[in-house]
């Protein structure tokens, strides 16, 4: 094809590459999404260890722990969703069980101070 001083492209070459766009997105949208929720995984898991080192802090001083993550000194948990209960034994005055979540995270986390024999501290669900 002869062209006479025409400037662009042409109608082939604006079609290969918006598919080869449209492949290479729909790699990439996937992958994107799967380490964001990587990204939240781990500050909510963080966050739950910070709030298990906070309670054993607040039972060093106080002999019993708390319900209430604003009674812990220092913590900055953003909109990481928190919540402390009682641990194995049935009594917040002895253990506590600290559950994290996040809406964009893949799992939520457990801290149990408590663990019956055999199971460990940390629990991904």
């Amino acid at each position: 094809m002869t062209t006479h001083g025409n400037r662009g492209f042409t109608l082939l070459e604006l079609l290969v590459v918006t598919s080869i766009i449209g492949i290479l997105t729909s790699i990439a949208i996937p992958q994107y999404a799967s380490v964001r929720a990587r990204g939240f995984d781990s500050k909510v898991e963080a966050a739950v260890r910070h709030v298990a080192t906070g309670e054993e802090a607040y039972f060093a001083s106080n002999l019993t722990y708390t319900a209430n993550v604003s009674n812990l000194d220092g913590m900055v948990l953003d909109d990481i969703s928190i919540t402390i209960t009682a641990g194995n034994s049935g009594d917040l005055n002895t253990s506590f069980r600290i559950r994290g979540s996040h809406s964009s995270a893949a799992h939520d986390y457990d801290w149990v101070s408590d663990p019956a024999p055999g199971e460990p501290n940390f629990i991904i669900g």
